[in-house]
């Protein structure tokens, strides 16, 4: 109930830019960034722990599990049927059901997931060898390193980083195709703030053409289809393509041949590969759950869109499912393996006030720059406080009642939990009142495949968070003109500026 309640906040903040909605969203999360991974499971859960899987709340009561229990060195949580599968230390981390999530018994303080590089024998010929070429033993997943709120949904960077990387402006098509139409813009919110402020928006659009009366029209989208087509589609009176957050380059994979990317543009678009590599790059930046790009002297641009298919998992180039099916290949000239995440300091949203006598209007951006927004003063209440004083004393006796609130429904969950054990109601895989589903899950847990698309889900299941929450989200238009968003940080660690 106090996840629900959280949650509940978190979304209000997703469109909020009060300091308080900062704090909750920090206190919200219960595990350090990179620690869970969304979207998998281990490959195999420990046979001597009577119970085993168990019913959990959440991942965080699952990891507690963990904890407790002595050869336990791993766990996956199915929150679909609220089960915890234990695993011990041989146990491989495998793709998984979306909403899936996996950790080790204790999180780290920092994420090795979130900071390292392969090393020399990347990619690897098998798959153990393929894990221990990275810092941790594991490939690091697809937004493993992004923020994300209770439901495991991700979240809006906290330090409100954006980047303009197209605009028509300066000389981008933007036709995008595949946008969703926005009808529901509040007083004084833009087309462009709607994307800026959803990770998962990347491209924004506005046009006149589309309406009889000529009224102006906010298209919104993931990616979006056929953008930079100079014929077709709508002619946008402005458009960008947005990177959300920051970004660095985890490896190079030009020359490789990698399964399960999908083309985004040909290579006819551009008069050069550098060129054309240089915007095939810019759109898996754009798109927060793009890890993979790679471009083609022959055939043009292509990413992974778990929309459409995943890249096997780890990159190997043997086994029985190979990732990577060549590794010297010279027409594919460039490519990178790339890692989304929110850091670097505080940095003001690239917009502008309207120009002065144009509605809606932007004044020019030319891509990778920024133009700060006025900041906001401190306001003081009725009594004379400062609001910061007010925001923490408001926290305080909510994480009060938090703590209590939480004391007694734990002390309940556990009762309960003791009950059933002593009843025997539950046993070793699945003997019990959750057998059919325990199986199912079983069958992705045990052997890494993933799990047939449930009756009540949407039919697009391959985004590494619940089905439930892209429904949500973002529903696709059956007709109109994409999705998309990512970013760039100048700074130590390998992190790639935003002309990168």
């Amino acid at each position: 109930m106090i996840l629900r309640v959280w949650g509940m906040i978190l979304r209000f903040c997703q469109r909020s830019h009060v300091l308080l909605c900062t704090l909750f969203a920090v206190l919200a999360r219960s595990e350090p960034l990179g620690c869970f991974k969304y979207g998998f499971s281990y490959s195999t859960m420990l046979r001597n722990v009577s119970g085993n899987p168990f019913d959990s709340a959440d991942a965080a009561a699952c990891q507690s599990l963990c904890v407790d229990t002595l050869t336990c060195e791993n766990f996956a949580y199915f929150p679909v049927h609220q089960k915890c599968f234990l695993g011990g230390a041989d146990a491989m981390l495998r793709s998984a059901q979306p909403g899936a999530v996996a950790g080790p018994k204790t999180c780290p303080a920092v994420s090795q997931a979130c900071t390292g590089n392969p090393s020399a024998g990347f990619p690897a010929q098998h798959e153990a060898q393929a894990m221990q070429v990275w810092p941790g033993g594991e490939q690091p997943t697809s937004l493993q390193c992004w923020p994300r709120d209770t439901s495991g949904f991700p979240m809006r960077c906290l330090n409100q980083t954006a980047t303009i990387l197209e605009d028509t402006d300066a000389g981008w098509s933007g036709r995008c195709e595949g946008l969703r139409h926005i009808t529901d813009l509040e007083p004084g919110e833009t087309c462009q703030i709607r994307c800026m402020m959803a990770p998962l928006c990347s491209v924004w659009m506005e046009e006149t053409s589309s309406d009889p009366s000529g009224a102006l029209r906010c298209w919104n989208g993931i990616l979006g289809d056929r953008c930079h087509q100079k014929t077709g589609g709508i002619k946008p009176s402005r458009a960008q393509r947005l990177q959300h957050g920051t970004y660095r380059v985890l490896a190079n994979i030009a020359g490789m041949k990698l399964k399960g990317l999908v083309q985004t543009f040909n290579s006819s678009i551009y008069s050069t590969w550098g060129e054309g590599a240089k915007h095939c790059k810019f759109e898996c930046r754009s798109f927060i759950a793009c890890q993979f790009w790679q471009y083609s002297k022959t055939n043009g641009c292509y990413i992974n869109d778990p929309r459409k298919g995943n890249v096997p998992y780890p990159l190997m180039t043997g086994g029985q499912s190979p990732s990577v099916t060549a590794t010297s290949d010279s027409d594919w000239v460039a490519g990178e393996m790339i890692q989304h995440n929110c850091v670097g300091p505080m940095t003001p949203l690239p917009t502008a006030p309207p120009t002065p006598g144009v509605v809606k209007g932007f004044p020019a951006v030319q891509p990778d720059e920024g133009v700060a927004i006025p900041s906001f003063k401190e306001e003081e209440n009725e009594h004379g406080w400062p609001f910061w004083m007010t925001a923490l004393i408001f926290l305080a006796v909510l994480c009060c009642i938090a703590v209590l609130v939480a004391a007694a429904v734990m002390g309940y969950e556990d009762h309960q939990r003791r009950k059933d054990r002593d009843r025997g109601v539950m046993g070793a895989f699945g003997q019990g009142r959750f057998m059919h589903q325990d199986l199912m899950e079983q069958s992705s847990l045990l052997q890494g495949v993933a799990l047939q698309p449930m009756q009540f889900a949407p039919p697009n299941l391959s985004m590494p968070w619940p089905a439930q929450r892209q429904q949500q989200t973002y529903q696709q238009f059956p007709t109109g003109p994409g999705y998309a968003g990512p970013g760039g940080y100048a700074g130590p660690g390998g992190y790639a500026g935003p002309g990168g």
